[in-house]
């Protein structure tokens, strides 16, 4: 069930809409989280081709304002102003609510309570032996949810999450666009230290952005993360890719990429798909 106090009834009525049009639920929820991460990036691309594949099965021959693509931007809409009003996953709460009568979700994301907590056991926002900024790191990140119950804590630190669940990464890069938190989100086994793609979002005083890295920054991002990983081992301290390394070392920091404006995570974003 989703979280009690997150109400997403009016976004799963919405989406509901559109299932019954002959769509599975499962189908729904991940076009709308890859029609937002598309849009938020200004991707036109794999926009226009999920909006194609509606446009094909009639789904386009509806009313303006009961078109499949808008209500996707309406589920959008709702979604921005439930987040607004809860600070919350709802994101997850919703795909916990809609994908309650289907095996194809397969996901069960932590309790908020839980992840409130285990942020407050991790020490997070408490104080630091050094001045270096903290890393949050989530081998396992689901939806995004103990990241978002991290950055509520220490909205200032760099935040990584990693799950090999596709839709999962996806839906934790928009949490952290929508929380406007400096994160690296990474689809792929964290066992393994697996990466097959990553997103980054970036804190701005204009809200956050979310941008795909490309094949380079990927590499230097995984020798980040399996350098970190073997020096805390040795017990050694390595900086952040978002700290940089020391004069004269080898160069590991990704390439940060440019703030993007919230205005673009608006409904506009969805505009221009007739």
């Amino acid at each position: 069930m989703a979280s009690p106090q997150i109400d997403v009834d009016e976004i799963v009525a919405t989406l509901e809409q559109i299932r019954q049009r002959g769509h599975s639920a499962h189908t729904v929820f991940r076009d709308w989280v890859n029609l937002m991460l598309s849009a938020l990036q200004d991707r036109d691309d794999p926009y226009l081709e999920i909006v194609d594949d509606y446009r094909e099965r009639g789904d386009m021959d509806h009313p303006d304002g009961q078109r499949s693509v808008d209500l996707f931007a309406k589920a959008f809409g709702q979604l921005q102003e439930r987040m607004a009003a809860t600070d919350a996953d709802v994101l997850g709460a919703v795909y916990e609510e809609y994908g309650m009568s289907s095996d194809a979700f397969g996901q069960h994301f932590t309790p908020h309570s839980v992840c409130e907590t285990m942020a407050e056991i991790a020490g997070v926002g408490g104080e630091s032996d050094t001045d270096d900024r903290q890393t949050v790191l989530d081998p396992a990140c689901g939806s995004g949810r103990t990241l978002l119950a991290a950055g509520r804590k220490q909205p200032d630190a760099l935040f990584v999450g990693q799950d090999k669940d596709p839709l999962c990464a996806r839906m934790t890069a928009l949490n952290c666009c929508f929380l406007n938190l400096d994160a690296y989100v990474i689809q792929g086994d964290s066992l393994t230290v697996e990466f097959q793609r990553v997103w980054q979002t970036l804190y701005s005083s204009l809200g956050g952005s979310v941008r795909e890295l490309d094949d380079e920054e990927v590499e230097e991002l995984h020798e980040w993360v399996t350098d970190a990983f073997e020096n805390t081992v040795e017990g050694d301290n390595q900086p952040s890719p978002a700290q940089g390394t020391d004069t004269g070392a080898e160069e590991r920091t990704p390439r940060v990429g440019m703030s993007v404006p919230s205005e673009q995570a608006s409904l506009g974003a969805f505009e221009g798909s007739d």
